[in-house]
């Protein structure tokens, strides 16, 4: 898909997935997304944590709860509906 989406962290599901509230979208984004999508990570940059690898749940939430995140849409998981993604943390847009 090569698509980009931003927003707040709200909910971790596993040690690998969470709930992203979408605030951000990319103008040249080729799929439409929903306010609430899955995601999947293939891949986190943390620069709070930069040798960050997940291990639990608990570690993820740590990491992201409740932080600012853009993802590079990799593909839609068919099976889960979720969004298969290239995950970034970043400072929070100003206002946001």
């Amino acid at each position: 898909m090569g698509d980009g989406i931003g927003g707040a962290v709200i909910n971790i599901l596993t040690n690998n997935a969470f709930e992203l509230l979408i605030s951000h979208t990319r103008k040249d984004n080729q799929e439409e997304y929903g306010k609430v999508e899955k995601i999947i990570m293939s891949k986190i940059d943390n620069p709070d944590q930069p040798q960050y690898e997940e291990k639990t749940k608990e570690d993820l939430e740590r990491a992201l709860k409740g932080k600012f995140v853009s993802c590079n849409v990799q593909y839609r998981d068919k099976k889960t509906d979720a969004l298969i993604c290239n995950v970034f943390v970043q400072r929070p847009p100003e206002g946001f």
